[in-house]
């Protein structure tokens, strides 16, 4: 990040404008949304400065440019049609550290002005680093209608009740939690139309609710990865989360959905080597929830696959703590459509067994000659470590050599891998291609060729 994105306050400010062309104007129809004094200097203006001028919502200095205008400037804006003398003014503005953007000058620039997104008090800036102000204005206009009009009313609204929230939660953390609540744990867009009573009465029942609750724990699916597979309802999980439990396939980009000031704890099992025990996580979700909090358990996929999720809730309903299951997208749901494939298909097979190459004792022992039917379907999850084990099985009780088997490392994800092969050849294509995990293992799955889909083969 080049550019730190800051809200300056312009009460009472000097903001130099120099210049009188389009550039100019572009930049004053931002400005004069602001309280600060603003001056702009040139000897010519277009006819919408010279309308402010004369109504008063700016000084227009009728002249040209002199160095002496800088003096007790907080902005500069280097905004006349030359590029000579627009870098001119920003080396000077820079030399005595005052804060100059120059027009269509990005190395120039010590601050760039945002495109915005205005529900006062409501502001959102949206910024690409002088990159692409083109981006900068479509994400703008997408935003103006996601965003509604009610916006301000209901951050005004807020702003009164706070004071009566504080007043009653005196710890900021607690007060934190207590909003995160408010505006995570519903519908965002229908939450900001509410009036301003319902959202009195809202506030009313949550701090009563405050009084009396106990913690609860959420086992939200974290999906494979990519957080454009994420649910709406775990999205809004994260956001009012006071505390979240995450494992260590669950990717930082969804990890990054949660509120900073949440408690993040990491319980990640890594195969092979040392790990916290399913005890010990179900004592930390207890122990969160019985202080009262809110507490998400984020599991990759759908918590209810290879989840461990029974362990935990039983855990949790030992102490009468509530447990609420968001379910996720599952990996092998992912990895099918990284393939183009239905896992299921008619006059093919009518079922798919969802397993795991690994259980307490080691390698998982399945029903083989099931699966060794030609009909036999099956995604198996943690199976890289156990695919030679796999393979011997199903080959040992009569399946097919030629079978054709299908593994997807990291699902959804931007490092996604994906191999084509038999079943005679699984343990060692799966290692020619580097793959080390998390994937699964597709078998009876061959490769789709109208699959548009990027792909390594093998």
């Amino acid at each position: 990040m080049q550019y730190l994105p800051i809200h300056f306050d312009t009460r009472g400010a000097k903001i130099l404008v120099v210049g009188g062309g389009p550039a100019a104007e572009a930049k004053l129809r931002t400005l004069l949304k602001t309280e600060a004094n603003i001056v702009v200097v040139d000897t010519e203006v277009g006819p919408e400065i010279a309308r402010w001028a004369e109504q008063g919502r700016l000084d227009w200095q009728n002249r040209d440019y002199k160095e002496t205008d800088l003096d007790g400037a907080a902005l500069v804006y280097a905004a006349t049609e030359d590029d000579v003398v627009n870098a001119v003014i920003a080396k000077t503005a820079t030399s005595r550290q005052i804060p100059v953007n120059a027009a269509d000058q990005k190395d120039a620039c010590k601050f760039i002005t945002p495109a915005l997104v205005d529900r006062a008090p409501v502001l959102v800036s949206i910024g690409t680093e002088g990159t692409s102000p083109a981006l900068a204005r479509a994400l703008k206009a997408d935003l103006e209608t996601r965003l509604p009009p009610e916006t301000g009313a209901f951050a005004l609204k807020t702003k009164t009740l706070r004071d009566k929230v504080k007043l009653l939660l005196p710890s900021l953390s607690d007060r934190q939690r207590f909003w995160a609540r408010i505006l995570g744990g519903r519908d965002l867009s229908a939450q900001l139309r509410v009036s301003p009573e319902a959202l009195e009465a809202q506030v009313e029942a949550e701090l009563k609710e405050q009084d009396q609750s106990a913690g609860k724990v959420l086992l939200v699916g974290a999906g494979p990865g990519n957080p454009d597979y994420l649910t709406t309802a775990a999205r809004r999980a994260l956001h009012a989360a006071d505390v979240i439990v995450y494992d260590r396939l669950v990717s930082d980009s969804v990890l990054e959905l949660g509120r900073r000031e949440a408690e993040y704890v990491y319980v990640g099992k890594t195969p092979g080597e040392p790990s916290i025990g399913q005890p010990a996580i179900n004592d930390i979700l207890v122990e969160k929830a019985l202080a009262g909090f809110s507490v998400v358990r984020l599991k990759s996929g759908d918590p209810l696959i290879f989840g461990r999720a029974d362990e935990e809730i039983e855990a949790l309903q030992a102490h009468d703590i509530p447990v609420q299951i968001i379910p996720g997208i599952t990996s092998a749901a992912a990895a099918a459509a990284a393939i183009n494939a239905s896992l299921t298909t008619r006059g093919t097979n009518k079922a798919i067994s969802l397993l795991t190459g690994h259980d307490a004792k080691g390698f998982a022992e399945q029903d083989w000659v099931s699966l060794a039917r030609p009909e036999g379907r099956a995604a198996v999850y943690m199976g890289v470590g156990a695919a030679r084990f796999i393979q011997g099985r199903l080959m040992l009780h009569g399946a097919d050599a030629d079978r054709p088997v299908t593994v997807v490392e990291n699902a959804s994800r931007e490092n996604q891998i994906i191999i084509y092969t038999t079943l005679r050849n699984l343990s060692d294509d799966i290692a020619n291609a580097g793959i080390s995990g998390p994937a699964i293992l597709l078998i009876g799955y061959a490769e789709r060729l109208s699959s548009s889909k990027e792909r390594l083969a093998v």
